[in-house]
C-alpha cells in the first residue's frame, strides 16, 4: 500500500492512572480482527461515517498523557475519535474525587490506596460493547472471543485493512444484526434472539446509546428484552454508556464479596458505585473466582484482612504504518 498520512495527538489525564490494568482488560476483551492489544498499546481499525482508518494508543513515560496516532488524518472525524478514546480510557476521571468518596468505607479506602488510579473500561463503540457483553454472558473468556469472532466474520462488512492491506471485517451494524437469523453464531437460540431484539430496538430508537440519558430508564429498557437480566443491564450500562453508578451485584465475584462483607454499604458512595465494582474485581477476581464454597471464601478474606496483601496479577508494538507515522515503538514514548 502507499503512504498513509496521519497525525499524533497527546491526550491528558489526571494522575494516578493505572495504565496496565485497563490495557490488560482490553487484551482479554478485544474484538478479533479489529483490535490488537500488546503489553504497551491498544490499536484498532475503525469506520466513522465514510472514513476508514487506524488508531493506536500508548502511554507517555513520565507524563500524564496518552499518545494517540490516527491514520489517515481526517479532520471531519478527529473530534469524534478523541471523544471515543477519552471515554474508552476514562481520561476525564478524577481519581482523587473517587478516593475521597471511598473514605467512609474502610475496605474501599484500602483498595484505593493499594491500587491507585483504576479506571472504568468502556469500549470504542457503545453498540459493539453492548453486543459483546451479551455474547459474554455466562461463558468463558475464550468462548466469548470465539462468539465475537463468529459474529464479525459472518456479518461484518469486508474491507481492506487501512495499513496492512489484507482483508478484514468491520463489526456488524445494528441494522444487519436486527434483520439476520444469526444462524452462523454458534450460541443459544435465546442469546441470538436477545441480540436481534436489542439491535431492533437500537435501530428504531426504542433504546438510545447516548451517554446523556436517564440511566435507570436505560437499564429498565434492557431488562424488557427477553434474555437480558440484571447483570446484563448493569454491566452494559457501566461499559456502553459510562454509568458511573451501575453495579452488577449479581456478578459472581461481586456477589461473593457482598456475602463476605454484608456491612458494605455502597449507598454511601453514590454515584460512584461502578468504581467500587472495578476495585473489587481488581482485588478479588483471582481468589474468589476459584473458591469452591463459603468456607474457602472466609479463609481467603481472613487472610486478606490480616495481612493486607493480595497477589498481583512482550511483545513489542506493531509498526504503525509505512508513512509519516511509521515508527517502531517497543516501549511507551518518552517524548
Amino acid at each position: 500500500m502507499g503512504k498513509l498520512v496521519g497525525i499524533e495527538l497527546k491526550l491528558p489525564f489526571k494522575s494516578p492512572y493505572d495504565w496496565q490494568t485497563i490495557l490488560r482488560f482490553y487484551q482479554t476483551h478485544s474484538i478479533p480482527g479489529l483490535e490488537h492489544v500488546t503489553e504497551n498499546s491498544f490499536a484498532r481499525v475503525f469506520r466513522i461515517n465514510e472514513v476508514t482508518g487506524f488508531v493506536s494508543v500508548a502511554i507517555m513515560i513520565g507524563k500524564p498523557q496518552l499518545k494517540v496516532s490516527i491514520a489517515p488524518d481526517a479532520p471531519e472525524v478527529r473530534a469524534d475519535i478523541v471523544s471515543r478514546i477519552r471515554k474508552m480510557f476514562d481520561l476525564d476521571c478524577d481519581p482523587m474525587l473517587i478516593a475521597r468518596s471511598f473514605k467512609e468505607i474502610p475496605l474501599l479506602a484500602g483498595l484505593c490506596r493499594r491500587h491507585p488510579g483504576l479506571r472504568l473500561p468502556r469500549g470504542w463503540d457503545p453498540f459493539e460493547t453492548a453486543i459483546c457483553s451479551i455474547l459474554g454472558q455466562l461463558v468463558s473468556a475464550q468462548q466469548r472471543a470465539n462468539l465475537i469472532g463468529q459474529l464479525v466474520d459472518h456479518y461484518g462488512i469486508e474491507i481492506a485493512h487501512p495499513l496492512a492491506g489484507h482483508h478484514t471485517r468491520l463489526f456488524p451494524t445494528a441494522e444487519v444484526l436486527a434483520s439476520s437469523d444469526l444462524s452462523a453464531l454458534k450460541s443459544t437460540v435465546a442469546r441470538r434472539e436477545a441480540i436481534r431484539e436489542f439491535s431492533r430496538r437500537v435501530v428504531t430508537g426504542a433504546i438510545s446509546l447516548c451517554q446523556d440519558q436517564d440511566r435507570a430508564a436505560f437499564r429498565q429498557a434492557l431488562l424488557a428484552i427477553k434474555g437480558l437480566g440484571p447483570w446484563s443491564a448493569e454491566y452494559i450500562s457501566l461499559r456502553a454508556i459510562g454509568d458511573t453508578d451501575a453495579f452488577p451485584k449479581t456478578d459472581l465475584i461481586l456477589r461473593r464479596v457482598l456475602r463476605l462483607y454484608p456491612q458494605l454499604d455502597l449507598k454511601l458512595i453514590k454515584p460512584w458505585r461502578s468504581y467500587a465494582a472495578v476495585y473489587l474485581w481488581k482485588e478479588f477476581a483471582q481468589s474468589l473466582s476459584k473458591s469452591k464454597n463459603e468456607k474457602n471464601h472466609d479463609v481467603i478474606l481472613q487472610r486478606n484482612r490480616s495481612t493486607g496483601r493480595q497477589a498481583q496479577t512482550s511483545r513489542k508494538l506493531q509498526r504503525f504504518g509505512r508513512g509519516s507515522l511509521a515508527k517502531r515503538t517497543a516501549k511507551p514514548s518518552k517524548t
